[in-house]
């Protein structure tokens, strides 16, 4: 059955539960507290389109990283760009192209309110969580800058006076164990301590290179967290925070196909992976991961008469040594090797206002210091070969790993610092207004060359030390009606900024090196959020336009700069500003307990994205953007010019904007005896196909779906319970990321279905 069939006989069958609603006795929905400005508020209190999910929900998706998600909230794309699994968010189009570890995300992503400067940070972070908010449209106020898509809250359990623990652990295919457990209670009459972890381990890799046997995407992860709650006199309180985590998984491995056209003949057929997921061409390739993290906050509250003060301090580290596939082959046509040292300390001080309803204000500042130090390597030893284009693959050019390779080697600091304001003004008893601007200032520096290294000999590309400063002035402006006690009606217009940047990939072209300007959000939105059937209904919905101005993204192009060396022009990627582009749309989510027993979940979101102004050769340092440029060729169909590998036009669909995503879930609670019950749940998720990259047809990935399931017994005297769950129940392989590679395209697929089981016991 096609996707779109299936969820239209699904909002038939909800519309017909709507009807019959009445009927039955039904629950009421939990209203989850949330703190998406900077204050504790009901989610339905909040005029601000947000989706939260609670640790236990959390559990019952089947969510075990930052990126799963993407799955069960519409509008939010969440991919790994890289085998190595760098995390890529984007929310309503707006996210962000780029892999690099000085490259940041359009979405803000935060722990406990620590911001994340680069993807390399995201790892382990989804254990013992007690929830997740996702903040749709630009959050630049309260958030500042790397908001313009938005932002994502992961909000640990703290620690308790109560004496609390669990284990929970699990066996699922592939040979996988993973165990994760925490325990807190009070210390002493002033202190209390938890203290978490994780660790999953898999003995048989998920994919087999069908030549050598060797076996991938297998993981060995571990996490740590502790968190100390103390008392400050009687009016404070303090949480210092304590971190580490490790991660040497083997990574799987992408596939390489559509190589047969290549120059016109079959010559590079031999590149194509296998079809099956399962399956994959990796050859002598060692590849590998090894990761490691660490970081500490204290996060101090104190109250005073008419306020309370809260201080955030936080340092965090990581390094990050990667041997990726990046290209799917097995002979050694594109390799990255990632070596990644990374630190950052952050302060951040607000006032919250405590004395009055009526009018509520947020004030703070913050200051931050990030530094990335990187070294990365394209190794494609495959160009150097002296068979490579004989129309023949032979031995050497599958073990020619080490000959060949493009190193970008570089340091960049930040210094940021910003000050804001937020209102609220309860104008009478129905209308509310928002107001907040903030000012936010950014220094960046960078140091670095990028070389090309063949036979032991280096070939310099181009060198780059300068630094940029940028300043910023954001705002929201909103209006807020509850037009009754179940109904609220909301409106704002917002702007949000994200900060300037430095490409550092790998290049040959000494153009594709330089600094790429902030980009810029206006964003107006219309929403609802509406309390239905006695409280057992929610549901929310939104409308949306975005105006985006100098949208970084990256492009590739074909350069002629390495001609002399190689013999024929190559593709080159840079990073770059696209002048105008705008996305619009809605969304709409539903909760529904139209009795105790029974839970519907759907949501479904609609995009329109595209490219306004496209760019001119002015904008892209020397690259030129002129679609007729293409056309120009030498005699043996190559064109020995700069010109973007694919016409970007006004139209062009925005990268991460699938038009289409829904998800649904249902769960039904059969009780039994001795208060036993049995659960059953179903979800499915569905996404358009999408673009990873600007203009690029490798690029286009998707449509993707999976419908997933569990079986769950559970004991309410006893608090344990034993958990049976599958995971692409229906063994879909479509494709979930890609990209042009050496010679046709390299894509990543989606994991075979998964079977698991888990059992946990609470203790109390």
């Amino acid at each position: 059955m096609k996707p779109m069939h299936l969820f239209s006989k699904s909002v038939i069958a909800l519309a017909v539960l709507t009807t019959l609603a009445p009927i039955a006795h039904s629950a009421e929905i939990e209203k989850i507290q949330i703190t998406a400005q900077k204050r504790t508020q009901s989610i339905n209190e909040v005029g601000v389109t947000t989706v939260a999910f609670t640790g236990d929900m959390l559990e019952d998706m089947g969510v075990k990283s930052a990126v799963d998600l993407g799955t069960h909230t519409p509008g939010l794309v969440a991919v790994n760009a890289t085998s190595g699994g760098t995390p890529i968010f984007a929310i309503r189009g707006i996210g962000l192209d780029d892999f690099s570890a000085n490259n940041i995300s359009g979405v803000g992503v935060y722990t406990d309110e620590i911001f994340a400067s680069s993807p390399a940070y995201l790892g382990g972070q989804l254990f013992d969580i007690e929830r997740v908010e996702v903040l749709k449209g630009p959050q630049g106020t309260l958030y500042g800058k790397n908001t313009t898509g938005g932002a994502i809250n992961f909000i640990t359990v703290k620690p308790t006076e109560d004496f609390e623990a669990y284990v929970e652990a699990g066996y699922s295919s592939n040979q996988t164990f993973e165990l994760t457990s925490a325990v807190g209670g009070a210390l002493t009459d002033t202190v209390n301590g938890r203290l978490a972890i994780k660790y999953a381990k898999s003995n048989e890799g998920w994919q087999k290179d069908t030549t050598t046997g060797e076996e991938f995407g297998l993981l060995d992860t571990f996490a740590i967290r502790g968190q100390l709650g103390f008392e400050l006199g009687t009016s404070g309180t303090g949480i210092l925070r304590v971190y580490a985590n490790q991660d040497k998984s083997k990574p799987l491995s992408p596939h390489s196909v559509g190589n047969e056209d290549t120059f016109g003949d079959d010559a590079f057929s031999a590149l194509n992976s296998p079809t099956d997921p399962s399956e994959v061409s990796v050859g002598n390739l060692d590849v590998s991961r090894d990761e490691s993290g660490s970081g500490i906050s204290l996060t101090l509250d104190y109250s005073f008469e008419n306020f309370d003060v809260i201080s955030i301090s936080s340092i965090d580290e990581y390094e990050r040594n990667v041997v990726d596939n990046y290209d799917g082959s097995a002979a050694s046509t594109i390799a990255l090797l990632q070596e990644n040292i990374l630190d950052q300390w952050s302060q951040e001080i607000r006032f919250v206002s405590t004395n009055s309803d009526d009018f509520t204000w947020v004030f703070g500042a913050n200051i931050s210091n990030e530094n990335v130090e990187t070294e990365d390597i394209f190794d494609d030893s495959f160009f150097v070969t002296d068979s490579a284009f004989d129309g023949v693959l032979y031995p050497e050019d599958i073990d020619a790993f080490g000959l060949d390779q493009f190193i970008s080697t570089y340091v960049q600091e930040t210094d940021s610092y910003g000050f804001y304001l937020h209102t609220e003004t309860q104008l009478n008893d129905s209308w509310k207004l928002i107001a907040g601007i903030r000012y936010s200032y950014d220094d960046r520096s960078f140091n670095g060359e990028a070389v090309n290294e063949s036979f032991g000999d280096i070939y310099p590309v181009t060198a780059l030390n300068e630094s940029n400063d940028e300043s910023a002035v954001t705002g929201k402006i909103g209006l807020d009606w509850k037009v009754n006690d179940d109904l609220l009606v909301f409106g704002n217009v917002a702007t949000s900024y994200k900060s300037g940047v430095y490409y550092g990939g790998a290049v040959l072209d000494a153009d594709a090196w330089s600094y790429v300007k902030p980009e810029d959000v206006l964003s107006s939105e219309l929403g609802f959020k509406w309390t239905l059937l006695d409280g057992s209904m929610q549901l929310n919905g939104a409308v949306f336009a975005l105006e985006y101005e100098n949208r970084q993204s990256l492009l590739t192009f074909v350069s002629d700069d390495f001609s002399d060396f190689s013999g024929f022009a190559v593709a080159d990627t840079t990073l770059a500003n696209i002048p105008k582009s705008q996305t619009s749309g809605f969304e709409l989510d539903v909760h529904w307990l139209p009795i105790e027993e029974l839970t519907i979940q759907a949501g479904i979101a609609y995009l329109d994205s595209k490219v306004t102004q496209a760019p001119t050769t002015a904008n892209l340092r020397g690259i030129n953007a002129d679609p007729s440029v293409n056309d120009q060729a030498n005699e043996d169909g190559f064109g020995f010019v700069d010109a973007l590998a694919a016409p970007l036009t006004n139209g062009t669909v925005l990268s991460q904007a699938p038009e289409w995503s829904y998800n649904a879930l249902v769960a039904y609670e059969v009780p039994l005896e001795d208060d036993m019950y049995l659960k059953f749940q179903t979800s499915y998720s569905y996404a358009s196909s999408q673009y990873a990259q600007l203009a690029d047809a490798n690029a286009k990935y998707g449509s993707t779906s999976s419908l997933d399931g569990l079986i769950s017994l559970s004991s309410d005297s006893d608090p344990w319970s034993v958990t049976l769950w599958a995971k692409n129940i229906l063994d879909n392989d479509a494709e979930t990321y890609s990209f042009t590679g050496f010679s046709g395209r390299t894509v990543y697929r989606q994991r075979p279905t998964t079977i698991g089981l888990t059992f946990k016991y609470d203790y109390y």
